[in-house]
């Protein structure tokens, strides 16, 4: 992991896949001035590879049809040629072990593309704020299949910030393009913040001849305490660049990083490549104190790829692969992208952040309370605009569940979580019965494959069956027919395709919404801890009462929407998050269902003969909230941004709203495959993150699925094919996948028969050269890119 956050920032200015602009003479965006002092810089700038890829991807790789669901007619004929939809590229790359190193690196491009240095050149010192969510390499990490895929928290798609300094020149057309970024990375865990300095250098842009460029990148980083940084601690340095061979056609890439951050490592490339990608051969070495040593010689030509570990040499197809996608963008009717109003830059004193439907971000060393004043700020030539806002913020939100239904047939294979006695364990409706085929490992939270058994449901808590599943927004109840409660448990008949289905959209509530001015809650009830003076961890909720024969407990709350209240009370007490230092509930507390006590919902509560006695018993069955009521609300508070509310009022006390991740429907076809026919109930938070899609993990050298755990890699289980319809109920949309991976296929050794490996001398540190780009400039101004979007 430590490595892997190293890795990550040195290598950003590396190959930035830009369509590099005609420079602008002069600009002072920044604040400060331009590198080239008095002279005017005319350069225009220079491209390098978008991707490191070790070989080329491949046409085809087995798509998949299109499929129109229901009444949809939307088509990508229908778009306009000139639209986003038919536009906007796609990156495809080649993932493959030994070039692992590459995928980090390939990370970063992302984030370095949001800095749009390009469309900066020659316009002097600026603010870039970097979304590092959007470009994480951890998507195929394995933990993505275990323990916090289970963390429900509504934070999982937020933003997290982070703000760079860049500048990007180039004098003359005859002149290098040079690009200087001074890069933050805040403290996490037993890393302390640090500042990494890079200097790219590129002297020829790519072409068809030279796919890469030629360009040298060197970075170091120190760590920064109590606000200052620390030059006398090197963290670690390193480069990268390209070189042409002398006599042939092939470029040699080489990078090397060493550091020490709690233990020592050292990673090392070397990359001989034909310039056309027909050929090539290679080296890499990782080496830590944490993982021990990996080492391997690879060779490649057109049709195959070999890799040695100087132990277990394997053979690759170039021609057989399998594709996976990682983002997708939305497209409207008219091909135009999908985009939500998520939220945009702050100011408060000289720190910059964001607000947006997840909460405030500000650096670490800034805070705000609820009552404080900040500043939206938005950029131009000739400089920053500040429109002041007044914080609303609370220590929780109350949130609205929605009601809607579906059938056991449409969901067919969809994995469902549950808790089941103790066990976390995956469930799936397999088209005739529940059955259980994955299990968590309690030691390193990672889903394992178990032998697939039906599901008892002779003995259950609920008469309902509560899960949860990304691929279905959250929460999803399934009541069970002909349940009787016989001796302490629910015995239940067997359902059907025809079997309702309940999931629920969630919105946050807003100052100003409609809420009942009275809730009532039966089960999972917060609990207000007077001596802790508001909702400990160890304790967060009322023990529950499912025996309504003896009068089912039940509690009251009461909720004010007026942006000076926006939190739940007891009986006056506010039910905010008090740290009892327990450690428990770390991603924060949700309560049970919060409903308005009418007569009609009571009545849908009404337990009509649970135990069976063939008498009317009186009483409220509680759990029944979960599924039969058409709305109810949840309290969710705790430590994280996440857990908490947070808006602004403007000058006129108006609130301002950003808008929610949109649940679009969308329905798999492949043939033959488990998921062909099933609808899925997708979030999209903006574009380029759509999520939802089930996944599986996958051995890393053969391709295989295989128990997640070391050695693996976390994957979607399909790839929805562009021009696949997607509808929210109103709209109907298209769906293009944005950046896709192509894995080769393990074939026999014997048909890379004739090929060689050629061990490298691996390149050595001592060729470092120090950035030298001296101390950080003063930027005033607000960011002039934000996520990617110039301001």
């Amino acid at each position: 992991m430590k490595r892997k956050i190293v890795f990550a920032m040195y290598t950003l200015l590396v190959l930035a896949s830009l369509t590099l602009l005609t420079a602008c003479g002069g600009g002072g965006g920044g604040g400060s001035s331009s590198s080239s002092g008095d002279v005017i810089a005319t350069g225009t700038a220079l491209t390098v590879a978008e991707q490191v890829s070790v070989v080329e991807a491949q046409e085809g790789g087995g798509e998949v049809g299109p499929m129109k669901i229901g009444k949809l007619s939307l088509s990508p004929s229908d778009v306009p040629a000139n639209s986003a939809y038919n536009n906007d590229p796609q990156e495809i790359y080649v993932h493959e072990r030994s070039a692992e190193s590459f995928n980090i690196i390939n990370e970063i491009l992302c984030a370095m593309a949001q800095s749009k240095y390009d469309e900066m050149v020659n316009q002097g010192n600026y603010k870039a704020q970097i979304d590092m969510n959007k470009c994480s390499s951890s998507k195929d990490d394995a933990s993505s299949a275990g323990e916090s895929s289970q963390n429900q928290s509504s934070g999982s798609t937020a933003p997290k910030y982070e703000m760079w300094t860049v500048n990007s020149s180039r004098l003359d057309d005859n002149s290098p393009h040079i690009v200087k970024v001074w890069m933050h990375e805040a403290a996490e865990h037993d890393m302390p913040a640090k500042v990494i300095y890079v200097k790219t250098t590129i002297t020829e842009g790519k072409s068809e001849t030279n796919p890469y460029g030629i360009f040298t990148i060197n970075f170091k980083s120190y760590p920064v305490i109590e606000g200052v940084v620390n030059t006398s601690t090197l963290l670690f340095k390193g480069y990268l660049k390209t070189e042409t061979d002398t006599g042939s056609d092939q470029v040699l890439l080489k990078f090397v990083c060493e550091g020490d951050e709690g233990g020592t490592f050292s990673e090392k490339v070397v990359l001989n490549r034909a310039a056309d990608g027909s050929g090539g051969s290679g080296s890499t070495e990782m080496s830590d104190d944490w993982e021990g040593d990996t080492y391997y010689d690879i060779a490649f030509n057109t049709t195959h790829f070999l890799r040695d570990d100087g132990d277990t040499p394997m053979c690759f197809s170039r021609e057989e692969f399998e594709e996976t996608a990682w983002d997708y963008g939305l497209y409207d009717s008219n091909g135009a992208r999908v985009n939500r109003n998520s939220g945009f830059s702050i100011k408060k004193g000289n720190a910059y952040g964001w607000i947006g439907y997840y909460g405030l971000w500000l650096p670490e060393d800034a805070s705000v309370n609820d009552g404080d004043t900040v500043y939206k700020v938005s950029y131009s030539q000739s400089g920053e605009t500040a429109t002041p806002y007044t914080v609303v913020k609370k220590g929780g939100r109350l949130k609205k569940h929605t009601r809607n239904t579906t059938t056991l047939g449409n969901i067919k294979n969809i994995p469902l979580d549950w808790w089941n006695n103790g066990s976390n364990q995956r469930v799936k409706w397999d088209g005739s019965q529940f059955v259980v085929f994955a299990e968590m490992n309690q030691d390193n939270y990672m889903w394992e494959n178990i032998e697939e058994t039906p599901l008892d449901l002779s003995a259950l808590t609920y008469g309902d069956l509560n899960f949860w599943s990304q691929s279905l927004g959250g929460q999803v109840r399934v009541t069970l027919p002909n349940c009787l409660w016989i001796e302490g448990t629910f015995s239940c008949g067997d359902p059907d395709s025809s079997t309702p289905v309940i999931y629920f959209k969630e919105d946050v509530v807003f100052p100003g919404d409609t809420v009942p001015s009275s809730l009532r809650c039966y089960d999972n009830c917060p609990q207000y801890t007077a001596e802790a003076g508001g909702v400990v961890p160890s304790a967060p909720t009322y023990p529950p009462d499912f025996d309504p024969s003896d009068g089912t407990t039940s509690y009251t709350y009461t909720f004010s929407s007026s942006a000076n209240d926006m939190i739940l009370k007891e009986s006056g007490n506010s039910l905010l998050w008090a740290s009892d230092g327990s450690g428990q509930n770390q991603w924060g507390v949700m309560s049970g269902p919060l409903f308005d006590p009418s007569d009609a919902n009571l009545a849908l509560l009404a337990c009509d003969d649970w135990n069976g006695n063939g008498q009317p018993d009186e009483g409220i069955c509680g759990w029944k909230a979960w599924s039969a009521l058409s709305v109810y609300y949840t309290w969710e508070t705790g430590a994280n941004s996440w857990n908490q509310f947070t808006v602004l009022k403007d000058s006129d006390g108006n609130v301002l709203e950003f808008q929610p991740p949109m649940q679009v429907q969308y329905t798999h076809v492949e043939s033959g495959h488990k998921y062909e026919g099933v609808t899925f109930y997708l979030e999209y938070s903006g574009f380029g993150n759509l999520h939802g899609i089930p996944g599986t993990c996958i051995d890393m050298d053969t391709g295989e699925p295989i128990n997640c755990g070391p050695g693996t890699r976390w994957v979607p289980e399909f790839t929805i094919p562009d021009g696949s319809e997607a509808t929210d109920g109103t709209s109907d949309y298209l769906i293009k996948a944005l950046r896709k991976e192509q894995r080769m296929a393990s074939v026999d050794l014997s048909e890379c028969d004739g090929m060689s490996i050629t061990s490298y001398d691996l390149p050595l540190i001592g060729l470092w050269e120090d950035p030298g780009i001296g101390s950080e400039p003063t930027v005033t101004n607000a960011p002039a890119v934000i996520g990617g979007v110039v301001q």
